[in-house]
């Protein structure tokens, strides 16, 4: 991340928020502990007029979707005319695209966080997350090259290679069904499947490179790859196998949030890893007494942190729950639960 060197207090901007209320919350918390964003607001932008996120903000707007060749032009508008300082984004597909731009958006005094192509594009590309785990000896599940399915074991794991959740992703049976995806999906990853507990570990690589936050936690429950129930626990060969990655990770230039899924075992075998802030990130910032969101915040802001990553209550639970909100006229919320603090407007911003 390139931090902002603006003097005046600015807003924070979730692009892509949709449902995720938790981190509109929990920023809003974090921004009273940091100078630099004291007094401003959370902004949510997404390509729906109505979000839950957006009702839950001090504001919301709408821009174009991700793919659309407009949308970094109006987001850029949209940070300059309301003085956006950071800009955090909660889905890989959002981080890939800002990626490229964070010259362009720090020359107007806003923080893109996120890392550079190239990190970005060794975690999200399947493959090229292979040659590095090969290159640092990280253990993950044995992969099976599309011209060895016939001979292979089944049922096989399938995944697309620059895939994010639960999308594109299966079980084949047999070398017929893992020649189907492959021809519906000829970027496809195969690998053994894996029984055993989930995990992830939600990190922070501070400035000066160095791991502040490291918060493991099971996954007991996910829908459509996001998890609904998780704790935070102590596993030791979990955090170790997580360490190693985050510093390989970190030798390599990456700084700022991340997180590492695994699969428990002997040792524990790497998933995926994420280069941003995760709907689960609001356990592990509960569990850090808001250290996590604090930390990310303030260096997009300027400041240096510090931090024992071992510094985490153990045993918190998270357990989501659906809730309501209503909009009249489909876009300005008239109901929301009691807690919200802010009346939102919504805006349509283009280029």
């Amino acid at each position: 991340m390139t931090p902002s060197t603006r003097s005046s207090p600015g807003d924070v901007l979730v692009t892509c928020g949709g449902k995720w209320v938790g981190i509109v919350l929990q920023l809003k918390a974090a921004m009273a502990a940091v100078p630099a964003l004291r007094g401003g607001r959370v902004l949510v932008s997404s390509s729906e007029e109505a979000t839950p996120a957006g009702a839950f903000a001090d504001a919301a707007f709408v821009v174009p979707l991700i793919v659309d060749p407009c949308y970094i032009d109006a987001l850029e508008a949209l940070c300059v005319r309301e003085r956006v300082r950071v800009v955090v984004p909660l889905i890989d597909l959002d981080v890939e695209r800002l990626a490229p731009y964070r010259e362009r958006f720090a020359a107007h005094g806003t923080t893109l966080v996120c890392p550079t192509p190239d990190l970005v594009a060794t975690c999200f590309d399947k493959g090229r997350f292979a040659a590095l785990a090969a290159s640092e000896d990280l253990p993950v599940p044995r992969r099976v090259d599309p011209g060895e399915l016939d001979a292979a074991s089944y049922p096989l794991f399938y995944k697309l290679q620059k895939g994010f959740g639960s999308v594109g992703s299966g079980t084949c049976d047999s070398v017929t069904q893992a020649r189907d995806v492959l021809a519906r999906q000829p970027a496809t990853v195969f690998e053994e499947v894996v029984t055993a507990d989930e995990y992830s570990v939600d990190a922070y690589i501070a400035r000066r490179g160095r791991c502040t936050v490291r918060v493991p936690r099971r996954r007991d429950k996910v829908v459509a790859g996001e998890v609904v129930r998780s704790q935070t626990v102590d596993v030791p060969r979990v955090s170790w196998v997580a360490a190693r990655v985050i510093d390989a990770l970190a030798r390599r230039g990456l700084r700022g949030p991340l997180n590492v899924q695994l699969f428990d075992g002997d040792p524990p075998r790497i998933i995926d890893v994420n280069t941003r802030v995760g709907s689960g990130f609001v356990l592990s910032n509960m569990a850090t007494h808001g250290r996590l969101i604090g930390s990310i915040l303030a260096e997009a802001s300027g400041a240096d942190v510090e931090g024992d990553p071992d510094d985490y209550v153990r045993g918190m639970r998270l357990y989501r729950y659906y809730g309501d909100v209503f909009f009249a006229d489909g876009r300005d919320p008239v109901a929301v639960p009691a807690g919200r603090e802010t009346r939102t407007n919504t805006l349509a911003i283009e280029p």
